[in-house]
Formats: C-alpha cells, sequence, structure tokens
C-alpha cells in the first residue's frame, strides 16, 4: 500500500479523525487529507510525531512492513493511566502521557460507548512477555477470562516502584521522581488523585512493604497492606475477594509479589517461580468470577497488568532492572463487563479473544 493508505488505516485503527490527527500533529485537517491522498507527504518530524501517535515503526508507515528485530514492545506502560481515566471518563493526572488507543477503542467497543464505574487492576510482578509466551499454559485461567492482550514497554530502569509509579501516575520516571529501586511518595498528581477530585473511593490491596504500598500514601483512600508472613499473600486476595463482594469502591488495586519474590531467588523458569506464575493465574481466575457474579450492575474493567519483566542471571537465580527486552517487554490482559450484556452466557474461548498486537 501507499503512504497515504497506511496513514488513514493507521489513523482508523487508532480510531482517530483527520481533525484529532491533526491537533496530535499539531497541523491542520486539510494537511491530514493531503497526506492520505499523497497530494503531500510529512516532514521527516511529522513522520516521527506519527510513528509516536500510533506506536509503530516508520517503516510501518512508509511501506506497511515491519523490519523485525528484538528490540523492545513499541507503546509504554505510562499509557495506561490515562486509558483507565478514559475509561472512568474523568480527566487523567496533570502530567500523564496520551492513553494506549487499542485499549481505548476496545473499551469504546466493550461498553458501546459509555463508560466504566468499576475498575480493578491485578498487579503481579515481574512476569515478562517471554514467559506468557513460553509458558501459556500457566496463565489459561487469565486468557479466559480476558478479551485482549496488549503488549507493552515497561520504563527504565525496570524495577518496581519505577514502573508502578509511571503506571499510575502515566508520567515517565524523570517526572514523577522515583529514578532508582527507592520508594518515596509521590508528590505528583496521580490517577488516584484524580479519582478522588471527581468523588470516586480507590482502594490499595498490597502485602509487605512492597512499592505499591509505600509510594501512594497519603491520599484520602482506603489502603489495605499486609504482612509479608506465611498467609499474607491469602489475606490480601482474602481483602480483594472481600472488597469484591462489598462493592463501595470504585477503583481497586492489588499487589501480589509472589512470582517476583521466588524468581530472584530460583530463577524465572525455577519451579517455585512458575508455581506463584499458576498461583496468580487461579486466583486471577477466582477474582473475575466474583466480579461476574457480584457486579452485574455495573460497567467494569478488569486488567491483569504487571510491571515489567526479568531475566536469569548467574547461580540459577533470577534479576530485572537493565534495558533488554526480557526486561522491559511485558503484556497486559484486559476484560471489560458490561451491564448491558448477559454476563451468564459464560467465557469465551481462546479462539475467540480478540489480540491486539502492537508493532515493536
Amino acid at each position: 500500500m501507499s503512504v497515504g493508505e497506511n496513514i488513514l488505516n493507521l489513523r482508523k485503527k487508532s480510531g482517530l479523525s483527520q481533525e484529532e490527527l491533526a491537533k496530535k500533529v499539531m497541523v491542520s485537517r486539510q494537511t491530514i487529507s493531503l497526506w492520505e491522498t499523497e497530494q503531500t507527504l510529512p516532514t521527516i518530524d511529522n513522520f516521527l510525531r506519527l510513528k509516536d501517535i500510533f506506536g509503530v515503526t516508520i517503516d510501518k508507515i512508509l511501506t506497511d512492513e515491519e523490519i523485525p528485530n528484538n528490540k523492545t514492545n513499541s507503546n509504554s506502560i505510562s499509557t495506561i493511566c490515562a486509558t483507565l481515566c478514559y475509561a472512568f471518563g474523568i480527566e487523567p493526572p496533570r502530567y500523564a502521557e496520551e492513553k494506549n488507543f487499542e485499549l481505548a477503542n476496545y473499551i469504546d467497543k466493550a461498553f458501546d460507548g459509555k463508560k466504566a464505574d468499576r475498575v480493578v487492576m491485578y498487579n503481579p510482578d515481574a512476569i515478562a512477555e517471554w514467559i506468557y509466551n513460553k509458558y501459556p499454559d500457566l496463565l489459561k485461567q487469565t486468557k479466559i477470562n480476558t478479551d485482549v492482550e496488549i503488549p507493552l514497554a515497561s520504563v527504565m530502569p525496570s524495577v518496581t516502584p519505577v514502573c508502578f509509579a509511571t503506571m499510575y501516575t502515566g508520567a515517565q520516571p524523570e517526572v514523577h521522581g522515583i529514578q532508582k529501586y527507592e520508594k518515596p511518595v509521590i508528590t505528583i498528581d496521580t490517577i488516584f488523585d484524580a479519582l478522588i477530585r471527581e468523588g470516586k473511593k480507590p482502594a490499595l490491596v498490597t502485602y509487605g512493604k512492597c512499592s505499591l504500598s509505600k509510594i501512594f500514601l497519603e491520599r484520602k483512600m482506603d489502603y489495605y497492606h499486609y504482612e509479608l508472613v506465611p498467609g499474607g499473600i491469602e489475606a490480601v486476595n482474602a481483602k480483594a475477594l472481600e472488597l469484591i463482594v462489598k462493592d463501595q469502591h470504585d477503583f481497586i488495586v492489588i499487589y501480589n509479589g509472589n512470582y517476583d519474590s521466588a524468581m530472584h531467588k530460583s530463577g524465572p523458569e525455577g519451579l517455585k517461580s512458575l508455581a506463584e506464575l499458576r498461583a496468580n493465574d487461579h486466583f486471577f481466575g477466582i477474582l473475575s468470577t466474583l466480579i461476574r457474579e457480584h457486579w452485574k450492575h455495573h460497567n467494569t474493567l478488569v486488567g491483569f497488568a504487571m510491571d515489567h519483566g526479568c531475566h536469569e542471571i548467574d547461580g540459577g537465580c533470577g534479576s530485572h532492572g537493565l534495558d533488554m527486552p526480557e526486561d522491559i517487554n511485558i503484556v497486559h490482559f484486559y476484560k471489560a463487563y458490561s451491564k448491558n450484556n448477559n454476563l451468564e452466557k459464560g467465557e469465551k474461548n481462546n479462539d475467540d479473544r480478540q489480540k491486539y498486537i502492537y508493532a515493536s
């Protein structure tokens, strides 16, 4: 296809009108029309803007073909914050980057243009895209209970406080201020602040002294933190299920670092690590079932959303934090439950799931 046809197709795939794309590129609507009809071509600067907006390489715009590489995924976890706010129909935090267009389009279709009144984010730690690709059966319940897969790139350094700070502020590390493995309270605008401003009620359910239990403190929201002792993970899971049943919160974030803890000791593919991966998958299946049963009267978005990946190091142990595909590439899973649909029809099988794959 021609350059103009590629721009037209990518614009439509992103759900943008000519006018909306023009505003993002900072040109006139007429200019977009000229590009799409190949009366003119974009400048180099505008090609670069289009690349970032569409989440593709310049080769995709020029030839409709991606040059294979082993680089990281195109779209950043920084796009998730604005997308969750879009799902709610509220303004994103002040420094949040653009929403994820593929996920936003899915939300629009699933809710028939309406908005979510509940969002639940299940946040496992350190589950890499390569782990999912190699052991898909260990995330079988997650696949069954979600519709879309969104490949994403973590941020550097690819460690938990930095990545979750970006996920829930929508800002890069140099903006939100956490640029290494440390856990200060974030002072810039976050998704929690955006929700509170709109009168919504967030809750954070975590264990131990994990990053998520520290960096989003000092907000007028509910915190449920449990000690990292035997039974701690079960306490987190039990509280999360309790909150679903009570149905008093609009936004629930649940953190489990059990895979990460095992991975550091036994390696990404150690038996203990893979058992914890299966445990995450099993709990997500239970969580999804409870949401379907108790929240039929809500438009609900549910995410299985990890922060970064991992790699094996000497001694059979695991680590992360490097600028390499193994640590950077992750994939999020999402499901939108519409209150207008019959939620008793059963779960979709894997062949029915719609895959949204970004150019990497």
